[in-house]
C-alpha cells in the first residue's frame, strides 16, 4: 500500500538479495572494497513509501538506489557496535596474541583443553548443507537453553519473540551459505549454539546458547573463540559483533562502530515528507534520551515487564534453577544393597547434571566414566565415583 510506513532491519535486506530496492552500492570502509554495485532500480517504491531501515552499520557505505533526486535520505546515528577486523590474521593463534591478555589466552586454552578431556566433544559448522533433522534438534535445544539461561538471569530477551520467524527462514538461508551454526556436541546432544549472518566476507554474530550446566568451563566464551577461528580459516574479514554492552565484547573487539537508521523519503510527496519529518524528530528526542532512560533503568523496567508478561515460558524451568546441592569430597562409598547404579543423563535427574559436571571439571574425569548411585534409603542422597575423586550429592 503507498503512503505508508515501511520498516525492514538492515540484515534482511541483505538476506533476502533486495539491496537494489533501496541501494545501488555498498562500500565496506574497514577493507575498502566495494561489495555490491548495481544499475537496476526499484524506484516506484522509493517515491511512494516512507522507508525506515534500521540497525545499518556506518563502516557499509551506501548510495541510494534511485535516479530522482527528490528521493532523499537522512541518516540518525543509534547505538554503538563492536566489531573484530580479521583481515591481519592467518590463525586464530595469531588473533588471540596480538588481541587479548596471556592471563586470558592461558584460561582460555585451560578450559578448552578440560572440556575436550573430559568429554571428547565434537564441534561440527554447518554451512552450506544441513540435513532438516539436525536443523529441527539444534533449534529446538536452542531455543530450550535460552529459556534455562534467562530463568536463570531473572531477565528476558527479545529473541524470543521472533524464534519461530529465525526458525522459519534459517534452514534456507544455511544451505543458500548466508548463515551458519556452529554447534558443540556432546554424545549428539547439543551444549553450546552459535548463530550467525554472513554477507559477503562479513560474518555477523546473532545468537549464542548454551547449556548452563556447564558453565564451569565459560562454554559460550569457547563456542565463541570457534567461531572466529572458523571465520580466520575460512577468509572472513570482519566479524560483526552487533550492540550491547557486554565484557566479553569489550574483550575480543578491536574495533568499534555506530548503528544508523535510515529515512528514505520522496520530498516531493508532501504526506511522506512531513511523516518523515515526525519520525526523524521522534528518532532524534529518542537516541538523545537513551543515556538518561538506561541511567535510571527504564530499560530494566521494560525487561520485567516483558518478563511477566511471557512468565509461562519459563515455567518448565523454574524448579529446576532453584534446586541447590550440598556436596561432599569422600575418600572412599561402600557400594552395598542400598546404592543403585543411574544413569546421570537420565532426565529424571537433570538436577544432578551440574554437580556432576562440575565434578568431572574439578578432578578432570572424563564424564562418561563417572559412575553415579542413588542411595536407595535417601531419595535425596547420591554418590559420584571417578577413577580418581569420591563425592556425596544431598539434594536440599
Amino acid at each position: 500500500m503507498a503512503n505508508q510506513i515501511r520498516k525492514i532491519n538492515f540484515g534482511e535486506i541483505l538476506e533476502n538479495d533486495i539491496i537494489n530496492t533501496y541501494y545501488s552500492k555498498l562500500y565496506n570502509n574497514k577493507t575498502h572494497l566495494l561489495i555490491h554495485s548495481s544499475s537496476k532500480t526499484d524506484s516506484e517504491i522509493l517515491k511512494n513509501n516512507l522507508i525506515f531501515v534500521h540497525d545499518v552499520p556506518n563502516y557499509l557505505k551506501t548510495e541510494l538506489s534511485s535516479i530522482s533526486e527528490n528521493i532523499k535520505l537522512n541518516k540518525i546515528n543509534s547505538y554503538r557496535g563492536s566489531l573484530i577486523d580479521l583481515s591481519n590474521y592467518n590463525t586464530i593463534d595469531d588473533y588471540l596474541a596480538n588481541e587479548i591478555t596471556s592471563k586470558e589466552r592461558y584460561e582460555i586454552r585451560r578450559r578448552q583443553k578440560r572440556l575436550d578431556n573430559c568429554f571428547k566433544p565434537v564441534y561440527k559448522m554447518y554451512y552450506g548443507e544441513i540435513s532438516k533433522t539436525d536443523y529441527d534438534t539444534v533449534f529446538t535445544d536452542y531455543k530450550e537453553m535460552l529459556l534455562r539461561r534467562l530463568e536463570q538471569k531473572q531477565s528476558y530477551w527479545e529473541e524470543l519473540d521472533y524464534w519461530e520467524e529465525r526458525y522459519n527462514a534459517s534452514f534456507k538461508l544455511i544451505n543458500e551459505r548466508k548463515a551458519c551454526v556452529f554447534v558443540i556436541y556432546h554424545n549428539h546432544t547439543p551444549i553450546a549454539i552459535y548463530i550467525n549472518s554472513i554477507y559477503d566476507k562479513i560474518i555477523f554474530n546473532e545468537v549464542v546458547a548454551y547449556d548452563i550446566d556447564f558453565s564451569r568451563f565459560n562454554i559460550g566464551i569457547l563456542i565463541f573463540i570457534k567461531v572466529i577461528e572458523w571465520s580466520i580459516n575460512n577468509d572472513m574479514e570482519l566479524m560483526d559483533m552487533s550492540k550491547g554492552d557486554f565484557s566479553y565484547k569489550e574483550r575480543f573487539r578491536n574495533g568499534t562502530y555506530t548503528f544508523e537508521n535510515h529515512i528514505i523519503y520522496n520530498s516531493n510527496n508532501i504526506s511522506i515528507s512531513i511523516k518523515a519529518r515526525l519520525l526523524i524528530l521522534k528518532l532524534n528526542l529518542l537516541y538523545k534520551f537513551l543515556p538518561l532512560l538506561k541511567k535510571i533503568k527504564l530499560h530494566k523496567l521494560n525487561t520485567f515487564i516483558k518478563r511477566i508478561k511471557n512468565r509461562h515460558l519459563f515455567r518448565e524451568y523454574t524448579t529446576k534453577t532453584n534446586l541447590n546441592i550440598e556436596t561432599k569430597k569422600l575418600s572412599s562409598i561402600n557400594i552395598m544393597e542400598n546404592l543403585e547404579l543411574i544413569n546421570p543423563e537420565d532426565k529424571v535427574y537433570s538436577f544432578l547434571k551440574k554437580s556432576i559436571i562440575d565434578f568431572a571439571f574439578l578432578n578432570v574425569e572424563v564424564f562418561d566414566d563417572l559412575l553415579v548411585y542413588r542411595d536407595k534409603n535417601n531419595s535425596d542422597k547420591f554418590y559420584i565415583k571417578g577413577k580418581k575423586s569420591i563425592q556425596q550429592l544431598v539434594k536440599l
